[in-house]
């Protein structure tokens, strides 16, 4: 039996799973993703932007053997829509009953019978969450797992938006967090130079999980190392993965519990991984970073999905439209069909059809055996109906060639041999006469009827008319047959095609509203400041972002600029990036201090705004008296500040707006001095991820170059030749993003 301990790494973990399981009632949520494809490759020394298979479902039969291991008397009944949810050991069996949730039964209902003791879910959704916190109040133990690329106190907060308003999440106790990172290569993995800037946030971090109060903070120390890449491991630093958990336990009620510290936080378990030479030191101090770079491309991945069955869709139009023409053509000449004719056409089933076609010869040519081969393309044919030989494969595929093989596909003869593709058994009566007779629909041929006798000296002249007779009007019928099964699918298709025409319809309108939405938030004028010369540009994409900018006038001395990016499209961002500016202005009347401006609108946005929506901001104020810009980065793009001709990207941590509340949200403020003649430069990523015709990125130093080749025009000028750049580098090739660039002349 797997334990938990297999998949762990940290001594410190051992005890807050003893703690999970001793736990007598409540909720136990077991969070993390499923695999899911990424949008591209990234640099071989760097984390995948993809997110790795979790194990989530691992964990959570370990944790339920776990529960029975521990606790004897405990039965455990198993509720989910696959039969398959929970692998635990032998001797746990007896103890377990499963719940298989299908119509009518509904989990409320599969829940609120479950008897008393451990009850395990198979998912939580918003149809179900309800009772389980119902059962876990009742005094049971509920554990289930959640699909999601949140944990913590995010995942708390997303159930909360899963239940109704007014409901209690009070029986909510553990949600473990779970997560997969690739790991360093251990034959070239080396040890880390470890820098003062990155010694000091080593520190800053060991400071800042001790202040949150997790009961499990990693110490000071440890030896690092770092990525290096040989041939084992394809020159990437890494091989293999290993599993990374957030224990966030619920169990005090005073204070609000959506803002209580883990107890082992997630990034604290990466940096402990990091000490011990498992992961890389740059993976350690960037983990928020690279988690957003894996959202961002698990985004990206899924539009790139959408466009493909879009065109896809496009191309089944055009070829069902070809079909309906062809299809109409058919119906009209099936028209004129009589007697036999007409009643064949009566039947839609390819197969009940060839097998009535077939009955119907052997009656009249009064023969014991027949065979019925359909031709379906210009290579293949199959056996469709058979009658009066042994053990004969109903439709069985053939090559057209082997079904006309030695015959004519148009005129009808005699035919003695073993039909294609059957074996006759040695004592099997001899064939006295036999007919091939070729199905032929308005010159086309569409099959073969073999018919034979082992008591008929031979076919009657008569006989083989009217056999050729009926195999034309069986063809006919065969014909339209399957020409009803091809056009069942391709309606269905059809419909579906058209189902999402009018989803796209309905999109392309959404972003167009967005997009009107979105231009009317950017000002159309600067204001005037004595020693400031602001200028701008934007492009936006086809499928609208959440770009925007501002320059706030705050007293005679300072200027407050503002860019932003919302991590979404269409309207949802158009309506977030109205939102975020909103409370922007607003908060900036009252705020002297960027860091306070910006915690103030991370805090009413996590208020008001989506829960699964954020966005990455820079403000900064300039103050042209003193000659400074006092400024916070919320996860923006490093603006530049230009001087002499050189170039210096601005500093600064930060933490994205709309995400983290509390002591988990975390941004620094820096100041810098400026200079007559310096540029300011904000740009959003739309400018650094411009594709080419060779599907490759213009990327940040490409960006670095341009910004520094045009940093002596004025700041107008400046921007139309940045985007004229811009857009010699795509030559055409789509635009995917908004591209929106400020720049501001200190005069």
């Amino acid at each position: 039996m797997l334990r938990f301990s297999d998949f762990s790494h940290l001594p410190e973990v051992d005890e807050l799973v003893r703690q999970l399981i001793a736990e007598p009632l409540g909720l136990v949520v077991v969070a993390g993703l499923d695999a899911r494809p990424a949008a591209a490759d990234d640099a071989p020394d760097t984390p995948p932007p993809s997110f790795l298979p979790s194990g989530r479902a691992t964990i959570l039969r370990i944790l339920a053997g776990e529960l029975l291991d521990a606790h004897p008397d405990l039965r455990c009944r198993v509720v989910g829509e696959d039969r398959d949810v929970l692998h635990v050991a032998r001797r746990f069996r007896d103890r377990i009953e499963q719940t298989h949730v299908k119509p009518p039964l509904s989990y409320a209902e599969a829940i609120a019978a479950a008897p008393p003791g451990l009850l395990v879910v198979d998912r939580v959704t918003p149809d179900n969450l309800g009772p389980l916190l119902a059962a876990a109040r009742s005094g049971q133990r509920v554990l289930t797992q959640l699909d999601t690329v949140y944990h913590a106190q995010a995942v708390a907060h997303h159930l909360t938006g899963l239940c109704a308003p007014d409901s209690d999440l009070s029986a909510l106790r553990w949600v473990l967090s779970v997560q997969r990172l690739p790991t360093l290569c251990p034959i070239c993995k080396r040890p880390a130079d470890v820098t003062a800037d990155q010694l000091a946030q080593l520190e800053v971090l060991g400071r800042r999980f001790r202040s949150l109060g997790a009961r499990h903070a990693p110490q000071d120390g440890g030896a690092f190392f770092a990525a290096a890449g040989c041939p084992v491991c394809n020159f990437t630093g890494r091989q293999g993965d290993v599993a990374v958990f957030d224990f966030l336990r619920l169990d005090e009620p005073a204070g609000d519990p959506w803002t209580r510290p883990s107890a082992l936080p997630m990034e604290a378990y990466v940096w402990m991984l990091a000490q011990r030479g498992q992961l890389a030191l740059s993976d350690a101090l960037q983990f928020p970073e690279h988690q957003l770079r894996r959202t961002y491309g698990l985004l990206a991945g899924t539009e790139k999905r959408l466009g493909e069955t879009t065109a896809a869709l496009e191309r089944k139009t055009a070829e069902l439209d070809g079909a309906n023409r062809l299809l109409n053509q058919r119906t009209r000449e099936l028209v004129s069909l009589e007697g036999i004719g007409q009643a064949l056409i009566t039947w839609h089933d390819l197969r009940e059809l060839g097998d009535r076609v077939l009955k119907t010869a052997m009656e009249l040519s009064k023969a014991d055996r027949g065979i019925l081969y359909y031709v379906r393309s210009a290579e293949w044919g199959q056996i469709l109906a058979s009658r009066g030989w042994p053990a004969v494969p109903q439709e069985m595929g053939l090559a057209r060639s082997l079904i006309y093989e030695n015959l004519s596909d148009r005129e009808p003869q005699a035919y003695v041999t073993t039909p294609p593709g059957l074996t006759i058994p040695a004592d099997s009566p001899p064939v006295r006469a036999g007919q091939a007779i070729p199905l032929v629909a308005h010159g086309i041929p569409a099959g073969l009827m073999v018919i034979q006798s082992t008591r008929k000296a031979k076919f009657s002249p008569g006989e083989t008319a009217l056999l050729t007779t009926l195999a034309g009007y069986g063809a006919t019928a065969m014909q339209r047959a399957g020409l009803i099964d091809q056009l069942r699918i391709k309606i269905n298709a059809l419909e579906e095609a058209q189902e999402e025409l009018a989803r796209r319809e309905r999109l392309e309108r959404e972003l167009e509203l967005a997009r009107q939405v979105q231009l009317s938030m950017l000002p159309r004028t600067f204001p005037a400041a004595s020693g400031l010369t602001f200028a701008a540009a934007y492009a936006p994409a086809r499928h609208v972002g959440g770009d925007f900018y501002d320059a706030i006038r705050l007293d005679d001395d300072r200027i407050a600029v503002v860019i932003a990016d919302v991590a979404d499209k269409g309207m949802p961002a158009a309506l977030y990036m109205a939102q975020t500016r909103s409370l922007i202005l607003a908060v900036a009347r009252h705020s002297q201090a960027p860091a306070a401006v910006l915690r103030d609108v991370n805090r009413l946005l996590l208020e008001v705004g989506e829960a699964n929506m954020f966005v990455t901001v820079f403000y900064g104020v300039l103050d042209t008296r003193r000659g400074r810009l006092t400024y916070s980065r919320a996860g923006h793009d490093h603006p530049f500040l230009v001087r002499g001709g050189g170039l210096e990207p601005l500093g600064g941590r930060g933490m994205a707006l709309g995400l983290f509340a509390g002591d988990i949200f975390h941004l620094s403020e820096e100041t810098v001095e400026v200079r007559p003649g310096d540029r300011l430069v904000l740009y959003t990523d739309g400018l650094t991820d411009v594709v080419g015709p060779d599907d490759e990125m213009l990327g940040y130093d490409r960006w670095v170059e341009a910004v520094l080749r045009r940093s002596s025009l004025p700041p107008a000028e400046m921007c139309r030749a940045l985007f004229d750049d811009l857009t010699a580098y795509r030559q055409g090739a789509a635009q995917f993003d908004d591209m929106a660039l400020v720049v501001v002349g200190i005069d």
